[in-house]
């Protein structure tokens, strides 16, 4: 009996000796907190706007990151830096700060939510998908010194071909664009399309100069007769801000 009750006691007091880990601070010890999870860098598509104005407009909030949330993607977390003079490269100076999160185009695209900031910062984003987990490239918030300029007066829409049509645009006040994202949506908001291209122009649904397409299926999509679309347009320079935001409506009647 005495020997049941010490065993009893040592159980006690190893229980009470584990503890839960530690909420992670960092991108850093989210990782170290996920060792099961194999790292997969750089394959998140994440960018940042904000100051614009006409476009997704929230005073307590007006700096946006989007991301998309390939496939069954779960777990969105969102890591940011104290100052700019932080190494972008360091894990672990980005800090976990939770923000509310929201979809886009129907959940084809998701966005992160922030308070205006009145300097810059590094940020990033992480999600867990196929018992992997996933980190986007950093983000330098730029909102003070570069808002994002929303410029429909940019884009030209050639319809010679009336389900192809043809968008142009100028690059904005900001010269900094790396790449153009592209979206073509419908009216129900579905997103019929998403491409990267460096010119500036894309031809709905010509693949030629698209260097990325986060929404490759076959068969292609179509536009049909006598229908109303939208088109956004999002001009990223190499640090993933956005400069540039485009968007405008056009019909196919």
């Amino acid at each position: 009996m005495k020997n049941y009750l010490f065993i009893l006691l040592c159980c006690f007091l190893f229980a009470c000796e584990q503890t839960e880990p530690s909420p992670p601070e960092t991108l850093e010890d989210y990782i170290g907190q996920n060792t099961r999870l194999p790292l997969v860098r750089d394959s998140l598509i994440a960018c940042a706007a904000g100051g614009q104005e006409n476009f997704m407009i929230d005073e307590e909030r007006p700096i946006s990151i989007f991301y998309y949330p390939e496939g069954n993607a779960t777990n969105f977390m969102y890591y940011e830096t104290a100052t700019i003079d932080a190494d972008p490269g360091d894990l672990s100076q980005f800090k976990i700060k939770l923000l509310p999160d929201a979809p886009i185009f129907n959940g084809y695209l998701r966005h992160f939510s922030r308070e205006p900031t009145d300097q810059n910062i590094w940020c990033r984003v992480s999600y867990t998908k196929n018992n992997r987990l996933y980190i986007s490239n950093a983000i330098r918030l730029k909102y003070d010194d570069f808002p994002s300029e929303f410029n429909p007066e940019l884009l030209t829409i050639d319809q010679t071909e009336n389900l192809s049509p043809v968008f142009n645009w100028q690059a904005g006040r900001i010269p900094e664009n790396a790449i153009y994202f592209q979206v073509v949506s419908d009216t129900e908001n579905n997103l019929l399309s998403g491409t990267y291209t460096f010119e500036e122009r894309f031809q709905f649904y010509n693949l030629e100069n698209v260097v990325l397409n986060i929404r490759d299926i076959t068969p292609a999509p179509t536009l049909t007769s006598e229908n109303d679309y939208r088109f956004l347009l999002m001009g990223v320079s190499s640090d993933n801000w956005v400069n540039l935001i485009i968007e405008k409506g056009f019909d196919t009647r």
